[in-house]
Formats: C-alpha cells, sequence, structure tokens
C-alpha cells in the first residue's frame, strides 16, 4: 500500500510538472491527481521539490529503459533498433516536447539541485546512446569512431528535433531532422 501511494505521487508529480514545468506545478494538483492527502506526502517526502526531483529521475529513468536499454540487451542489429525506435512517433509527445530539455531549460539556471540532477539525467542518457554505438561497432555494424561524439552529436540532434517540432506543430519537422540524423550515423557504416 505505501509503495502503492509513492508511486502515485510520482506519477503525478512527473505529468504534473511534465505538462506545467516545476515552477507551474501545482501541490493541490498533484495531490488531487494522486488521490492523496498531504500528509501522505510527506510520509514519503519532505516538500514538493524534493517529490519532483525524484519523479524526474525514475521516470525518465523508466523511459530510457523502455527505449533504449532495452536496445542494449540484444545481440544484433543495435543500429536498426535504435533508428526504429527514432522514428516511432507514437514514442513522442511534441505538445509538452521532451522533459529533459523541458526542465534543463527552466530549472538548471535558477536552482543547484535541480541543475546537478538535469546533468546526471543527460549524461545518463548520453551513455545509454554511446552505448549502443559501442556495440554496433563491436559487431561490425558501424566502423570505429569516436563514439563519445557521435553520442553529443544524435542526443544533441534528437533534442533540437523534438524542439523544432514542438515550436512547429509539425511532426515531419520531427522526422525530416532524424532521417538527416540517421544519415549521418550510417555514413559510419563499413562501406
Amino acid at each position: 500500500m505505501k509503495e502503492n501511494t509513492r508511486q502515485k505521487l510520482i506519477d503525478a508529480t512527473y505529468e504534473e510538472v511534465y505538462s506545467h514545468g516545476y515552477q507551474g506545478a501545482a501541490l493541490a494538483d498533484i495531490l488531487a491527481n494522486a488521490g492523496v492527502h498531504k500528509g501522505s506526502m510527506y510520509h514519503f517526502f519532505s516538500n514538493k521539490k524534493e517529490m519532483a526531483l525524484y519523479a524526474i529521475k525514475e521516470k525518465i529513468s523508466e523511459r530510457f529503459g523502455t527505449r533504449y536499454v532495452e536496445i542494449l540487451d540484444n545481440e544484433n542489429r543495435f543500429l536498426e533498433r535504435f533508428f526504429d525506435g527514432l522514428r516511432d512517433l507514437r514514442q513522442r509527445d511534441f505538445r509538452r516536447g521532451c522533459p529533459i530539455a523541458n526542465i534543463v531549460q527552466e530549472m538548471s539556471n535558477i536552482d543547484e539541485d535541480f541543475n546537478v540532477t538535469m546533468k546526471e539525467v543527460y549524461a545518463k542518457f548520453r551513455h545509454i546512446i554511446k552505448q549502443i554505438f559501442d556495440k554496433a561497432i563491436g559487431i561490425g555494424e558501424l566502423r570505429p569512431c569516436d563514439t563519445d561524439k557521435l553520442a553529443l552529436f544524435t542526443v544533441s540532434a534528437f533534442e533540437g528535433a523534438i524542439l523544432s517540432a514542438k515550436a512547429s506543430g509539425n511532426t515531419q519537422d520531427y522526422l525530416d531532422c532524424i532521417e538527416c540524423l540517421i544519415s549521418y550515423i550510417e555514413s559510419y557504416k563499413h562501406g
């Protein structure tokens, strides 16, 4: 029961912060959406900020696991699986944008706890992408290259593609950017 209450708080907090930003997230709305009283919140978290930081870390890690980490659990077709995930529009919310970029842009310059948390989240994301490229090199899908730089470029292009689609309201902008990114990555294939 306690874990269920905590999870409801995490889920509701993440959705509220993702939809309205941390500063726009109303604690009353989080509690109402979770179906939890304030006293129950204090059993798990000391305040809204702590709850938001945990929600961000846990929910984004969950997303990484579903989208990217499971690619690493395979023995082949790393790039194909990665490209399929990038092209899958069902995995994106272009109206709200990228939760990582949103929080970085809103909070990193004004709150050190958010700054540290988002740097960790972003570094983890880049590292997972690097691992995908390293595995692709290991089985000959890519020729040896600087996978740190390739992961940095990939994450930057990916984030920019999501922002472009959010700004324009046109998912084709995302897809066009992603196809250019995929073409660039494919230039590192043996050939």
